[in-house]
């Protein structure tokens, strides 16, 4: 009787597996935007045929006109670059940053720093991206180089400063067989000041510190005022040109990180004069 059922359902199973097609499957909508993402192709790719990221064809997630989901926008509604802002402060460092989008350059994002008005805050982000934070005698120094985007709140902040290059020290610890690495800490400081975030092209950390994330701002954002400090701003058409192309890019619904990797691959401190 147990063979007689084995032999019924093996049957059942190569009827229902007849029905499946044998060639590639295609995703619905053919005639929309290319699918692509990386590592992942279309479906007529030999690679990995059929598969398509989301379960729908999308754009390509490093094109301006990809937009959250994967969907691609017309080119009247590509973004377009607001001015630089014009807060009167004077500026005591300036720090060049060259992002790249999927391993491609993608500009400059130069920005101003007001030291006067947040002395610690500056401080901390100045060495932080010439690669000298380095808090604890013995420490190896953190740095921006390398870093990441963290997440995009479209028009809201663009949040970057997800660090590779966290710096620190190796010891021994009891009940350890390997030495445990300790990571540079975020400084604490009791830096305030009253700057609102009412333009677009912001620099803002976190208030009180402790954080390495930094924030610009796409657009005017006063929810920004509770918990972040204003520390300077974009100096040039450049840096706001690529804020709007970070502001423009497709994120995931999940934590709303870019679905193209946005990288900073040099920090640099420059004079303060232009």
């Amino acid at each position: 009787g147990m063979l007689i059922g084995r032999r019924l359902a093996a049957s059942a199973l190569l009827s229902a597996l007849a029905w499946l097609p044998s060639g590639p499957a295609r995703a619905a909508g053919e005639g929309r935007a290319t699918a692509q993402t990386i590592g992942i192709t279309d479906g007529t790719s030999s690679a990995i045929p059929g598969f398509v990221w989301g379960g729908n064809r999308r754009c390509d997630p490093t094109d301006s006109a990809c937009t959250q989901g994967g969907r691609l926008k017309g080119d009247q509604q590509v973004e377009r670059a607001l001015p630089v802002p014009t807060k009167p402060f004077s500026t005591s460092e300036r720090v060049s940053l060259d992002l790249s989008l999927s391993g491609q350059p993608v500009g400059s994002i130069e920005l101003g720093l007001w030291r006067d008005q947040a002395p610690a805050s500056v401080d901390a982000f100045v060495k932080l991206a010439g690669g000298r934070l380095a808090p604890r005698p013995g420490d190896a120094p953190a740095s921006l180089e390398r870093s990441t985007l963290v997440l995009i709140s479209k028009d809201k902040a663009i949040v970057l400063g997800a660090l590779r290059e966290v710096g620190g020290q190796t010891q021994l610890v009891r009940g350890q067989t390997r030495p445990v690495l300790f990571p540079v800490s975020p400084p604490s400081n009791d830096d305030s000041n009253a700057i609102k975030h009412d333009m677009a092209g912001l620099l803002s950390v976190h208030r009180g510190g402790g954080s390495f994330t930094f924030t610009l701002t796409p657009r005017p954002n006063p929810e920004l005022d509770r918990d972040e400090i204003v520390i300077g701003q974009v100096l040039t058409p450049e840096g706001m040109q690529v804020l709007a192309r970070l502001n423009a890019l497709a994120t995931n619904n999940y934590n709303r990180g870019a679905l193209a990797k946005v990288v900073v691959e040099r920090a640099r401190v420059l004079p303060a004069g232009g």
